[in-house]
Parts: C-alpha cells; sequence; structure tokens
C-alpha cells in the first residue's frame, strides 16, 4: 500500500486527475449553464425571471416553471452534457489502464482493455450482483423495521452500496484486462486465474472498496454541503463552490490512481508467488521421478 503512492505524479497520473476533474466539474458547468437558458424564458431584458436569491433557495414553484415553462423537460441535459460527460469517461477509463500498464512496463493495448471488460462482466457480473442483491436485502429488512437509526443506515448505505458495486466490478475489469496484457495462456486458466485473484482476498478487497467509496463519496458530499451553506448569493460564492469541487475531485482521482497502482502491484506480486509454486512444484515432480528410476536401478542391481 506505501509502494502504490509512488507514481501518483505520473504523467497518467496527471491525467487521470484531468479526466476524473473535466467529469465532475466541467460537465457540471456546461449543464448549469444549459439551465441559465431556461431561467432566462420569457424576460425581455435577458435576466432571470426567477427571485434574486433563488441559489439559496428555491421553491417548489421555481422548479415547476423551469419544467414547465421553460421547457426544461424537452431537454433536461441538453446534448452537449451527456457527450461530454461519456468523452470525460472515456479518458478516465484509458488513462487508468494506461496507468496500470506502465506500471507493470506492459503496452496499453485497447485490445485488452475490450478483451478484459468482457471477461470481467462474464466472471464477475452474476457473483458480484448476488452479493450485492444480499446487502441490498439486509439493508432494506433493516429500514422497514421503524427504527429510525436502522433507517438512516439503510438510506445512506444503500447508494454506497451500489457504488461499491460498480466499484468491485472495476476491480474485477482491472484484474482480467492486465492478465490478457502478460499474455496468460488458455482461456479458462485465464478466467480461473482473474477470478482467484479477487475471491480469495475477500476481506483486503472488501475493506479497501468500501472505505474507499465511503471516503470518496464523503468529499464530494463535503463539497456539495460546503456548497449549500455558503449559498450563491455572489459570484465569489459560486466560485468558491466550483474551488471546493475542484479540490474535491482532484483528492478523488488520486485516490483512485492509487487504488488503480495498488491492484496492478498486487497482480504482479500474486503472478511472481504463482510462478514460484509452479516452479517448486515441477521441482518436485522431478525430485520424485529421479527417486523413483533411482530405486528401481537399485531393486535391478
Amino acid at each position: 500500500m506505501r509502494e502504490a503512492i509512488g507514481g501518483g505524479l505520473s504523467k497518467w497520473s496527471w491525467q487521470l486527475m484531468a479526466a476524473w476533474v473535466a467529469f465532475q466539474v466541467l460537465t457540471s458547468f456546461v449543464w448549469a449553464r444549459h439551465l441559465g437558458g431556461f431561467a432566462a424564458f420569457g424576460n425581455p431584458t435577458g435576466g432571470s425571471v426567477l427571485p434574486n436569491n433563488w441559489g439559496e433557495h428555491l421553491t417548489a414553484r421555481d422548479i415547476w416553471e423551469l419544467m414547465e415553462n421553460g421547457g426544461m423537460k424537452h431537454e433536461p441535459f441538453g446534448s452537449m452534457v451527456p457527450l461530454l460527460a461519456l468523452l470525460c469517461l472515456m479518458w478516465v477509463f484509458w488513462s487508468g489502464w494506461a496507468m496500470q500498464a506502465n506500471c507493470l512496463g506492459f503496452p496499453p493495448r485497447l485490445k485488452h482493455w475490450v478483451l478484459g471488460l468482457l471477461d470481467a462482466l462474464l466472471l464477475g457480473f452474476l457473483p458480484l450482483g448476488i452479493v450485492f442483491g444480499l446487502a441490498r436485502w439486509a439493508l432494506s429488512t433493516m429500514g422497514s423495521t421503524g427504527i429510525q437509526g436502522l433507517g438512516w443506515v439503510s438510506f445512506v448505505g444503500t447508494p454506497l452500496l451500489f457504488m461499491a458495486f460498480i466499484s468491485a466490478l472495476n476491480l474485477q475489469w482491472w484484474l482480467c484486462r492486465m492478465d490478457r496484457a502478460a499474455g496468460s495462456t488458455g482461456l479458462l486458466r485465464h478466467w480461473g486465474r482473474s477470478f482467484l485473484r479477487l475471491w480469495m482476498n475477500p476481506v483486503q478487497w472488501t475493506s479497501l472498496v468500501l472505505a474507499g467509496v465511503m471516503l470518496r463519496a464523503g468529499l464530494a458530499f463535503l463539497a456539495i454541503w460546503s456548497g449549500w451553506r455558503l449559498g450563491g448569493g455572489s459570484t465569489s460564492r459560486v466560485e468558491l463552490l466550483l474551488l471546493l469541487e475542484l479540490l474535491s475531485a482532484g483528492i478523488n482521482a488520486w485516490l483512485l490512481g492509487w487504488f488503480l497502482r495498488l491492484t496492478a502491484l498486487f497482480w504482479k506480486q500474486d503472478e511472481k508467488v504463482r510462478n514460484v509454486r509452479l516452479e517448486l512444484e515441477v521441482a518436485r515432480k522431478m525430485a520424485v521421478t529421479v527417486e523413483s528410476l533411482e530405486m528401481g536401478g537399485t531393486n535391478e542391481a
């Protein structure tokens, strides 16, 4: 875990942070500009027909005006926001793969990236989905008891659980694509190794996934909560909120890069251990064979 800190400011790490910041902040900025057009409807001066303090106090009537009279219901996100979000996500995924490949000394090939994703969907979606479903059922049962504390646990834990499911599925993808890049021979052997590397270390991976999800979600929530407390009554407050979002997204991206490097180092160590075990097993079999031949020769003599 300490070794994975190294490389946190490499070329691909900077790209990963830039891509994640663009996904979280740039898309929000473009969406806000898109909403600004709806807020100006029906006003010949070009200003907003919403109250001046709507950033601090947005009523249900204001939202209804935006949706119905402003035309927001016909174009809630616009055309640029989904396209920009997709491009930023692709940049995040590719820079993460390039970081792992560079850490292991492999060329980051698109073939391994795509085939590793298919492997992860085949190997991980069903078993991880079963675990997620059981955990989701447990949270729902806790929430239905009527106990306030358990209700809050269910309310907060459900989205975190879904994020953990996505994170674990990504982890399976990382393990699959690294094994493909290493040139693992035999499809079944490749699937078996990739599957066991995740499921033979359930406590460690579960702890890392849950801790990472809670930390990243907590930082993002803290930025949003701070912006809510600040309000939007002035330009400087909005700029401060953007700065907080930039800081939160940058830290989250660095943590994601650390997890990517940690997984790569784990794969490298696990591969080394497997090769050593294989060599010892081959040596043991050879020793048994030689001993059998020697015993046979002694008996003949």
